[in-house]
């Protein structure tokens, strides 16, 4: 199988080009109705290895962060909308808005990435009235799903009742909680998770699909061991707190010839903590931990 990061980065490509320059018509509509077929298909080939790519790079640089940062958000909300009973219509819906729920700022969004200051009042007003203009950008683009539509329009309001339009909200606190900026570094994903949690009832619906779903620390992730090493999440094991991780350095430091595939469920491997990405020094080696993950499942598939 060919390298995933590949067909990623070639779908983060094609999709950037489309968020920023939306064009009148058909014709753009349609391109980006392949570009989300692809990533459905994509995702669907290795979920675990989509998460990896997506939530890595979304923590790890600001450089390109509307476009990752909707990939991100698509792919979760296209990995929630079962557990969360959503319809098919309703789920179409907010797979395609989590696309384009920020194409009415999409150069303001990498700029702001960039940025080693807050927001200027003349920012401020293009936030506060991005999602309105985004859902009219979409409309002269030629869409007319009302649906879509409405999630674009409202992702923003913070007393919306519809549900696909709380879970975009949600995904989209959570994706950018765990992404850095120039002037500050992301959370790491405990952090995110907690934060994402309003202060309503503790058993929220949203919430615990999004653990259940992802994981405590989801693929991507690093995570410091009881034994002092670093690791990366590569797969996710069914136990929201206990996945399958890649050590990738020793305990004083130092980076491992070679990545080495534990179960975090074993009490000698397990968790201590979850760690921003701003903390690691280590360039990964994406396509050898990708490889090592998919060895290891087939191996565990067949015994």
């Amino acid at each position: 199988m060919d390298d995933p990061t590949d067909r990623w980065l070639t779908l983060e490509l094609r999709l950037a080009a489309l968020l920023h320059n939306p064009q009148r018509g058909a014709d753009w509509s349609t391109a980006l109705d392949a570009v989300l077929q692809q990533a459905r298909a994509l995702l669907g080939e290795d979920e675990d290895a989509g998460l990896y790519w997506l939530l890595h790079v979304s923590a790890t640089t600001p450089v390109g962060y509307s476009t990752a940062h909707a990939l991100t958000c698509w792919a979760l909300a296209r990995l929630l909308a079962a557990p969360l009973g959503l319809t098919e219509q309703q789920a179409d819906a907010l797979e395609r808005a989590a696309l384009t729920m920020n194409i009415g700022m999409t150069a303001l969004q990498d700029a702001l990435a960039a940025q080693p200051y807050p927001p200027d009042a003349q920012q401020r007003a293009l936030i506060d009235t991005h999602a309105a203009r985004g859902a009219q950008c979409l409309r002269e683009c030629g869409v007319r799903d009302a649906a879509w539509l409405h999630i674009v329009e409202h992702h923003h309001e913070p007393d919306v009742t519809d549900l696909p339009t709380q879970v975009l909200q949600r995904i989209d606190r959570y994706a950018a909680l765990l992404s850095p900026r120039v002037s500050r570094s992301g959370h790491d994903a405990v952090q995110g998770a907690r934060q994402l949690q309003p202060h309503g009832p503790a058993d929220d619906p949203i919430h615990r699909a999004l653990v259940t779903t992802l994981g405590v620390c989801p693929p991507g992730a690093f995570v410091r061991l009881h034994d002092g090493t670093l690791a990366v999440v590569l797969r996710r094991s069914g136990r929201p707190a206990e996945p399958w991780v890649a050590r990738v350095q020793d305990a004083e430091g130092r980076p491992l010839p070679e990545p080495q595939w534990l179960d975090t469920s074993d009490p000698a491997h397990a968790i201590a903590e979850a760690l921003p990405a701003a903390e690691v020094r280590l360039r990964l080696p994406h396509a050898s931990l990708l490889r090592l993950a998919r060895r290891a499942s087939t191996a565990r598939a067949g015994g």
